[in-house]
């Protein structure tokens, strides 16, 4: 397995289709919002996983509310690659650049039946947040976008 910083010009095709393949029922405007900028002002960092030449895996970081010392991470697994200790290892690398650029805080936002995520998120050292940090955070935060969401934090 080989981790690479993610590239639109090089890998925004190769990231739809992934997402595609992870969500094959997810509307196609938001499978597209995958192969995103990274050059957005938001974007912190984004890695991909490659194996056999194929991206199989993504984690991505992105400041909540312009703060600059906290960020949403989001990590996605083609489902037969899943636990290989890829998501894991994305995660880690995504987490430890974001630290070196400032960040303090990450938050996962997901729904609670996405037990892959939220155990993922879990085994990472993530913890349950209570309302009060949703509430104060709330403008950053996509929870009110989610059917039955969770948001979890690590301090870094």
């Amino acid at each position: 397995m080989e981790i690479l910083n993610y590239s639109k010009d090089k890998m925004g095709e190769d990231i739809v289709q992934l997402f595609k393949e992870i969500y094959p029922n997810e509307p196609m405007e938001h499978i597209m919002r995958a192969a995103y900028d990274e050059g957005s002002p938001l974007h912190v960092v984004t890695k991909v996983a490659i194996v056999d030449d194929r991206i199989v895996g993504q984690a991505n970081i992105f400041y909540l509310q312009h703060n600059k010392t906290m960020a949403n991470i989001g990590f996605h697994v083609h489902p037969k690659y899943q636990r290989q200790g890829i998501g894991r290892t994305l995660a880690s690398k995504a987490m430890k650049e974001a630290k070196e650029k400032g960040i303090r805080i990450i938050v996962v936002q997901t729904e609670r039946d996405n037990s892959a995520g939220v155990q993922l998120a879990e085994a990472l050292g993530f913890s349950e947040v209570s309302k009060v940090f949703i509430d104060e955070n709330a403008n950053g935060l996509k929870l009110c976008r989610l059917k039955n969401g969770i948001v979890l934090k690590k301090e870094i």
